[in-house]
């Protein structure tokens, strides 16, 4: 890999931000060889360094992965100076602070192009920085409900369901690099700096766009189906053999049909008329999933998915965090990496947590010319002398009087 450049080589990235989207953000720029640089503080921890509650720390490397992480308490007079000097030497700023917070700070928009004219900015809003919400904080859990994941999403019959994650925020975590390397595409191209707003409710909000597509043209709202599909039947999660293993099945053509009543042992109700096209069994589904239940319940999930997938029928094992860590397939891919972690502790400064062993899922493309790497997990602040020191010049001196005055804490 030394002999291959990565293709954001040479960029470097301010980000100033807590929670899921923007770090995620980060760790997939810094991934591409960008130069990222996390600011944070002890002296107000994001929360996201508490998860998961049964290992605090440890789902912290998806995020803060090869980024250099440096702690700056901006709200002092000696940390904004500092921040205001890493602006200047920085391709990209990126937060998702609101603007009255960081004009608060001295460090909103305008002030950030006064001290680095061609700067890209990336602002990560909850629901946009214009508009009636445009004051309004939201998170990602929140934003399932407004951008209409929430109504598509349940039992038939049952009230709108929520996913139990901030799903629209991982969208935004996807977007916003895109948009990024673009900006610098087209600031290579011109040199022209760009100042880009990007909301976790529209992120949100177009995932439902078949729905409204539907409703645009038919008048149709969408339907609540669990894991059913208008188009599919059997389609759905059956219980096997063993505590909550289950098998997901989706028959989707009359080929498929028969395929799956030849790997089952061609039972007689597989013959029944009402069953006998794709639409009787749309009609009759109840008493199907019940028979393909009763089929899978004799099984371990994985034969169910092994006979299935050699008769040529979409089937898988739902997936628990054992199977996918004992992967053969993600094993052959390096997937799972080894990173340190630190168990956060919310008594005591980051120094002096302690530390752990881990793994953290990788990156998903595999780039031949330009590698994606796994990337370093620092603690909070282990970078500073590497920032301060070498990257702004600082002295020793300068750097320990204003870590004794707290503004680098």
């Amino acid at each position: 890999m030394a002999d291959k450049k990565q293709s954001l080589a040479g960029v470097r990235i301010l980000e100033l931000g807590p929670y899921v989207a923007l770090p995620m953000t980060g760790r997939i720029l810094a991934s591409l060889g960008a130069e990222v640089i996390k600011v944070e503080t002890n002296q107000v921890l994001d929360e996201m360094n508490f998860i998961p509650a049964w290992s605090r720390g440890g789902g912290q490397p998806e995020f803060q992965r090869a980024k250099k992480r440096i702690t700056i308490d901006v709200r002092t007079p000696g940390g904004l100076e500092v921040f205001k000097e890493l602006v200047k030497v920085s391709d990209v700023f990126m937060t998702n602070f609101r603007r009255n917070i960081l004009d608060r700070w001295g460090i909103d928009f305008p002030e950030l192009r006064r001290l680095r004219q061609d700067i890209i900015v990336m602002w990560q809003t909850g629901l946009g920085g214009i508009g009636p919400y445009y004051t309004y904080k939201s998170y990602g859990i929140l934003v399932q409900h407004m951008g209409g994941v929430s109504l598509m999403s349940g039992e038939e019959g049952e009230p709108p369901a929520t996913i139990n994650s901030s799903y629209s925020d991982y969208h935004t975590g996807v977007f916003q690099p895109v948009a990024i390397m673009g900006a610098l595409m087209r600031r290579i191209l011109t040199g022209q700096p760009a100042t880009m707003e990007s909301s976790i409710f529209k992120s949100g909000a177009i995932t439902a766009g078949p729905a409204i597509l539907d409703y645009q043209s038919n008048g149709r709202m969408p339907p609540r189906i669990g894991n059913r599909d208008l188009h599919a039947a059997p389609h759905g999660v059956y219980m096997c053999q063993g505590f909550d293993r289950w098998c997901a099945i989706a028959v989707q053509t009359s080929e498929h049909w028969a395929a799956f009543c030849q790997a089952i042992g061609n039972p007689k109700w597989c013959n029944e008329d009402c069953f006998s096209s794709q639409e009787s069994r749309l009609d009759n589904q109840e008493r199907l999933d019940q028979l393909v239940g009763e089929w899978t319940a004799g099984l371990t999930a994985e034969d169910a998915m092994t006979k299935l997938q050699e008769a040529g029928v979409p089937a898988s094992v739902v997936s628990q965090g054992q199977d996918l860590y004992e992967s053969p397939h993600l094993k052959a891919r390096e997937f799972y990496q080894p990173t340190p972690f630190y168990l956060a502790d919310r008594s005591k400064p980051a120094w002096e947590w302690e530390g752990g062993d881990g793994i953290a899922a990788g990156n998903p493309p595999k780039l031949s010319e330009s590698p994606m790497e796994f990337g370093h997990y620092s603690n909070i602040g282990e970078d500073n002398d590497y920032v301060f020191k070498e990257i702004l010049g600082m002295s020793d001196t300068e750097v320990q009087r204003l870590t004794e005055d707290q503004s680098l804490f």
